[in-house]
């Protein structure tokens, strides 16, 4: 279940203010999983493995 937008306030939403989205906005479907971490990679070509997924 996704949280309300009014959930949060803006005020102390940190995702928000640093990424300028809510983590339910990134879309994950672009590049697949990392062949290292097999983590999600997301629209930026990240993984959490700190970006190996070139």
């Amino acid at each position: 279940m996704l949280p309300q937008p009014d959930q949060i306030p803006k005020e102390i939403d940190v995702h928000l203010a640093t990424f300028r989205k809510e983590p339910w906005d990134v879309d994950y479907n672009l590049f697949g999983y990392c062949p290292i971490c097999n983590s999600r990679i997301d629209e930026f070509g990240f993984c959490a493995c700190g970006g190996a997924a070139d």
